[in-house]
This record gives C-alpha cells, sequence and structure tokens, in this order.
C-alpha cells in the first residue's frame, strides 16, 4: 500500500468516542479546529457533564459560528442510531469530503488490581471496548450518506496489544483483538477508499506511579510482564496530550502513514 497524506481542512463528518478523558478532549479541540466550515462532529462519552462542556468550549473556539455543527451522544453502544439520525438530517449527498472516525475507547477494567471476575461483568467490558466500536464501524461504512467519499478511522491504541499489563489482562486482550480486526479492516476496504491508521499515543503524567483506591502502589512499568526491569528498565519520557495529538496530525497532514500500518508516538516516521 502507498503512503497517504491528508489535508484535514475539508468538510468532513468527524466521529469521536472517548472525550472525557485529557487526550479525548485534545483530539476534539485540534481536529474540530481544522475542520473546513461545513463539517459535522459527533462526540462520545459516557460523562454527560463532560461532553456538555467540551461542546460549549468547541462552539465558542470557532472563529466563524456554527462552522462546525457539534452533536453529542452518552454511550458508544447506542451511537449507531444517533448517528443515522445526523445523517439523514445534516448528511445530504455531496456535502462531506471525507469522514473521520477515532476510537479513543480504553479504560482499565477497575481502579484496583483485581479485575472483575464473573462471565456478566467481562462481556460488559468486552461489549464496550470491542464490540460497540465494531458494530460502529461497519454501521459508518454502509452509511448512504457517506458512500463514495473517502473514509479514514483511528485506533487509538498502545504497546498492550503486544506487551502483556499484569492485571489488565481485559484491556491488554481486546487492545489485541482490536489491533487484528483494524488491520484486516484496512486490507477489506482498501478498494473503497477506506484509511486505516493505528496511533499509539505515548505515556501521560496519569500514567505515573500512584495508588489505588485500596492503597496498593500501583507504577505501570513494572506492570509490564516479561521483563528484567532489573536490567532493562526502561523510563519512556511522558507526554502532554497536546503534544501527542499534534504528532497525530503531523503524520496525516505532512509524514504521510500506511493504511493498516501501526505508528507510535516514540516512532521515528520510518513505515
Amino acid at each position: 500500500m502507498a503512503a497517504k497524506r491528508m489535508d484535514l481542512n475539508v468538510p468532513t463528518f468527524l466521529v469521536l468516542s472517548g472525550c472525557s478523558n485529557p487526550l479525548g478532549q485534545t483530539l476534539a479541540q485540534e481536529l474540530c479546529g481544522r475542520l473546513a466550515a461545513g463539517s459535522v462532529a459527533l462526540l462520545l462519552d459516557e460523562s454527560p457533564e463532560q461532553l456538555q462542556t467540551l461542546a460549549q468550549l468547541l462552539s465558542e473556539q470557532q472563529v466563524q459560528p456554527d462552522a462546525v455543527q457539534i452533536f453529542t451522544g452518552q454511550r458508544l453502544i447506542d451511537a449507531e442510531q444517533l448517528m443515522e439520525q445526523i445523517l439523514e438530517k445534516n448528511g445530504s449527498k455531496g456535502c462531506f469530503q471525507r469522514s473521520i472516525i477515532v476510537h479513543n475507547e480504553g479504560d482499565a477494567a477497575t481502579h484496583v488490581l483485581i479485575e472483575p471476575q464473573s462471565p456478566k461483568e467481562w462481556n460488559a467490558y468486552v461489549e464496550r471496548q470491542l464490540m460497540a466500536p465494531v458494530a460502529l464501524n461497519q454501521r459508518w461504512l454502509r452509511a448512504k450518506q457517506l458512500a463514495g467519499i473517502e473514509k479514514l478511522v483511528i485506533n487509538v491504541t498502545s504497546s498492550l496489544q503486544v506487551r502483556p499489563l499484569i492485571f489488565n489482562t481485559l484491556l491488554c486482550s481486546c487492545k489485541r483483538a482490536r489491533d487484528m480486526y483494524f488491520r484486516a479492516m484496512a486490507a477489506e476496504e482498501q478498494r473503497s477508499n477506506v484509511h486505516v491508521l493505528s496511533y499509539a499515543a505515548g505515556l501521560f503524567k496519569t500514567h505515573d506511579t500512584q495508588l489505588d483506591i485500596n492503597g496498593n502502589i500501583v507504577d505501570p512499568e513494572q506492570l509490564l510482564g516479561g521483563m528484567d526491569h532489573q536490567k532493562e528498565k526502561k523510563v519512556l519520557p511522558r507526554v502532554q496530550p497536546l503534544q501527542s495529538t499534534l504528532k497525530l496530525i503531523n503524520i496525516l497532514e505532512q509524514k504521510a502513514f500506511v493504511s493498516g500500518h501501526d505508528v507510535d508516538y516514540y516512532d521515528t516516521f520510518v513505515l
């Protein structure tokens, strides 16, 4: 596959999930700030308060009032119907030149060093982190209002897709499954002008050593399985959400990427 660049300043239908965390908020601000007038953004998160605050902020930062229409939805599982309703009302044929969907889900199963043990809890987590994004993707790919236009899907991920993290079996398993799903999607949809990028956003300040709610000391680097930390501990520099977001945008607009490939924040862009 050839390397791809894309100018974000075109009328776009944007879908972004996981908007309540710092990276999601920054992604929303930077992406919406680059889209051309006539664009529509659907922001998804489980926190209605965070969504309302973010939507207000995005509206206020626009140079042209209502240049980008902002819609919000609280549950990714229910987002398919909401997306269809928005496209039926605001997606007349020819009004968009591109559609982008960014999957920023990926929270840990719990805030303690014990994962859910019951099948019901496991199923609920997998449905939210894996099955719901896949279902939304399929509806997005088949939306008649988006037929024939260029599409980009971004899977925000991390090295946990290949490196196990102790006490995070669910998170690692879902990331690995998602990675293969998006790789397969890139191969299957390449003739339909669909481009796929999995982006590892780097280690943020929130990944530093901290206490969980039971008082256990949690050091993410020490939880990585299969490492002799006495001999080969590698400390990666922490990054800010804005740094990671701007690097992603730089990859899209300047450096180029290959559809289906994984790109890490710490990469040197040798694809």
